[in-house]
């Protein structure tokens, strides 16, 4: 049922309304039980009562009685001393006289007559069917010498009727109070989420790019935590717009400037028809200047992908080894054809990661070298080496100014004066990656010349 329901509050309000007349229902059952233990002792104790009047009825009074058996009987009310329970119906307590065999001496009329004597009988005894509600619970009370025997009779069907009525007098306020109670719950619990509904009303009214955090005081502890929740969901979603917003602009930016010479080498190779050679230099430009666009877009699907990353997917175990030879194959190319030398140092196993994305790394790889193998001068080396410490790459190449090394991490951008082509993202890149493998990737010029880039773990919280 609550499947379908999904107001909170109408859902608080059914399993409220459930439980407590499930109680309720419990507790008039168990009232019922008391009620009927006391209504029956209570009727008892009425019965022995008036047996022992009549039996200490003095003996000539008796005899006066039995002398006079047209006349009335003396009314129950007056038996038991006016007692006010003595106003009962006269057809639901009847009493009769016996002697020892069982010889009715006198009643109360038509309902004392329907007693019947039972031989030794002493105490209640039921008569006729249990479950009628004209059987009788009957007290059988002798005197002192036995000749005479009081039998005092009472309906058990006027004790059901008294004990609902006793029930029913006390189950109708209990019930009224209860849907009072769920009246008032339903208001309070209205409320109480009011704050909530004006935080959905705030929400549906604001613009889409207003990441307002909403004041947690706003609404109850409970559901506080949600809204601490919505407040950091819409700070990543901030950060996540101004990246996306400033990655577009980045691109678009650095597209520009590509495409506009690809437009150029195209016209001066129509231009160029009847001239082979220029013509031939212009496809050639041409050519190069696809491939460093091609370069460019897929830097970029990368770093797209990179970002929105919290955790790496799917961790394997890692095959540095091969890793490593992997990535000095796909640089030897670029490498040989500006005559630089290729050399692996590897000690063996050290402050790598034992699991993380091959295909990841093999990117930050082949970005690292990429850069040294770009900007090593021809004839140069470059080297990766693997120790204890962590992972570098290292090259005889002029370095970084000082003044910009700081920023070389930085996206797009280029220390001026780079005569080497390049679209200022490949070390965003390797760092993206470094930092979902729990590695810091630090960048300093090397003492004999040329840069090192230099893989290591990063450190816990708290450490230097």
């Amino acid at each position: 049922m609550t499947a379908r329901i999904q107001s909170l509050r109408a859902r608080l309000m059914l399993w409220l309304a459930l439980t407590l007349a499930t109680v309720w229902a419990a507790a008039s059952l168990l009232a019922y039980g008391a009620t009927k233990e006391e209504v029956s002792t209570l009727f008892d104790s009425q019965q022995s009562l008036l047996a022992r009047e009549l039996l200490h009825t003095q003996e000539h009074e008796l005899n006066d009685l039995l002398q006079e058996r047209g006349a009335p009987l003396p009314s129950v009310k007056r038996l038991l001393g006016h007692d006010e329970r003595g106003g009962i119906d006269s057809d639901a307590l009847a009493f009769a006289v016996f002697d020892r065999e069982g010889r009715m001496l006198w009643s109360d009329g038509a309902a004392g007559r329907r007693l019947t004597f039972v031989p030794g009988a002493r105490g209640f005894v039921s008569q006729g069917k249990p479950h009628n509600d004209h059987a009788w619970r009957v007290l059988f009370m002798a005197s002192d010498d036995g000749a005479t025997i009081v039998a005092v009779g009472q309906q058990i069907g006027h004790r059901r009727e008294a004990v609902r009525a006793i029930v029913l007098a006390q189950m109708w306020p209990w019930l009224t109070a209860l849907l009072a109670l769920l009246a008032l719950v339903w208001w309070v619990i209205g409320a109480q989420t009011r704050p909530l509904r004006g935080v959905a009303r705030e929400l549906m009214q604001r613009a889409a790019d207003d990441d307002t955090p909403i004041a947690p005081e706003r609404v109850v502890s409970e559901v506080r935590p949600l809204i601490i929740a919505l407040n950091a969901l819409f700070e990543r979603t901030r950060a996540l717009i101004a990246h996306t917003r400033r990655f577009t602009a980045d691109a678009a930016h650095e597209l520009r400037s590509p495409l506009a010479a690809l437009r150029v080498q195209a016209e001066v190779a129509q231009l160029a028809a009847q001239d082979p050679a220029a013509r031939q230099r212009a496809l050639a430009q041409l050519v190069g200047g696809i491939d460093r666009a091609a370069r460019l877009v897929e830097q970029l699907l990368a770093l797209s992908r990179l970002d929105p990353m919290n955790a790496l997917p799917d961790p394997q175990p890692l095959d540095w080894p091969r890793l490593l030879q992997t990535a000095l194959r796909d640089a030897q190319p670029a490498a040989q054809a500006r005559g630089i030398a290729l050399a692996l140092d590897d000690a063996g196993e050290g402050a790598l990661p034992a699991q993380g994305n091959a295909t990841l790394l093999a990117l930050l790889l082949r970005n690292l070298l990429d850069n040294a193998v770009r900007y090593t001068a021809e004839g140069g080396h470059v080297t990766l080496r693997r120790g204890a410490d962590g992972l570098a790459v290292e090259d005889d190449g002029p370095g970084v100014a000082p003044e910009y090394l700081a920023r070389i991490h930085e996206r797009f951008f280029r220390p001026p004066g780079q005569t080497q082509s390049g679209s200022g993202l490949g070390l965003s890149i390797a760092q993206r990656v470094a930092e979902l493998h729990g590695l810091r990737l630090t960048l300093e010029n090397r003492a004999k010349g040329g840069l090192r880039a230099f893989l290591s773990p990063r450190p816990l919280a708290g450490e230097g």
